[in-house]
């Protein structure tokens, strides 16, 4: 595969984020490699962003910049349409807050070209707070389980802008899911790892891309209360259960039975009742939940019903006996060793 063919769209959805949007085209402009375009999508801002999107395609006519045009918002629909605008063969998503290290486009496209029967190719994120020289910790690391299993427990093993897609795979898996509340970049993956497409992690090469942490957590860590979003969380646990019938084996039940607690104690925890029960009895019919475990989440229920678990000093100890388990994510916690 030459070089030159590699051309690569790199699709920024974006909404007021105009504080951090110009640092993130500026890392598109610094790149080492030529043949990009980068689309911005932006979902109605109210900041300076429009201002900075015109400012920027001004400066080089490879930046284009497109406002939603339909229903409903968020993340997901902005990036649809950039695959749907984009022109190259190649995509990477990268949010409008995260910075591309100015080798990134060659690395991955080198890649691409030694590795060119894959439908999307992994590569390691730095996390920083201000200053991305400051970086010191990996996005998330290898571990012997596998890729599928990680994601179900919440253990994202790379985040959104880790890979570089072939735009046929995009189209493939139908994009991104739109109208979900939360957990939309999990669904994706998860979409991914279910629909055979063939990928490889590159995580002996240098971190090529950073990721902007704020105060408040990801989807995959924050807290999850809100009707929609449980909702969201309940859908994408039965979707992907589904999809996944023809890949089922003890181990990935239990992943599936991982996130189903989980999405079961949270809608428990909130008071939303219906889901609750609507969780359990999945589970149950699936053979993913035990009948001690639904056992356990009535009684949990009714304690939070009863505000038992408000009382002094039994706070904690509710919290110990009923905890679901532990979703041990790796995210954020390894320091990147320079090789």
């Amino acid at each position: 595969m030459n070089h030159s063919l590699i051309n690569i769209s790199i699709i920024i959805p974006n909404f007021n984020r105009g504080d951090f949007l110009s640092a993130t085209l500026d890392s598109v402009l610094k790149q080492k490699y030529d043949s990009w375009e980068a689309i911005v999508v932006d979902d109605g801002s109210t900041d300076s962003s429009k201002k900075v999107m015109e400012d920027y395609s001004k400066k080089d006519n490879r930046i284009r910049c497109f406002t939603r045009d339909r229903k409903p918002g968020g993340a997901p629909v902005c990036r649809n349409i950039g695959v749907e605008k984009s022109s190259g063969d190649f995509l990477i998503f990268l949010d409008s807050d995260d910075l591309l290290a100015d080798f990134a486009l060659s690395q991955r496209a080198e890649t691409i070209r030694k590795f060119p029967e894959n439908d999307f190719w992994v590569f390691p994120m730095l996390m920083f707070k201000d200053d991305p020289k400051n970086a010191r910790n990996l996005w998330n690391k290898e571990t012997e389980e596998p890729d599928l299993f990680r994601f179900l427990k919440l253990d994202a093993v790379w985040q959104t802008s880790g890979p570089i897609w072939r735009k046929s795979a995009i189209e493939k898996i139908g994009g991104f899911t739109e109208g979900l509340a939360c957990w939309q970049d999990v669904d994706f993956h998860l979409k991914a790892l279910t629909s055979n497409l063939s990928y490889q992690k590159f995580y002996n090469l240098k971190p090529d891309i950073f990721y902007r942490m704020h105060e408040v957590g990801s989807i995959s860590q924050g807290e999850i209360s809100s009707l929609p979003k449980l909702l969201a969380r309940k859908e994408i646990l039965i979707s992907h259960f589904i999809k996944s019938q023809s890949l089922m084996n003890p181990e990935l039940r239990k992943s599936f039975g991982i996130l189903a607690r989980s999405v079961a104690f949270g809608a428990a925890k909130t008071l939303h009742y219906k889901i609750t029960f609507s969780v359990l009895n999945f589970g149950i019919k699936n053979r993913i939940l035990s009948l001690g475990f639904v056992a356990k989440a009535f009684i949990f229920q009714l304690i939070v019903l009863g505000r038992i678990n408000r009382i002094p000093g039994l706070g904690k100890l509710i919290k110990s006996l009923f905890q679901p388990v532990s979703l041990d994510s790796n995210i954020g916690k390894h320091p990147y060793i320079k090789q």
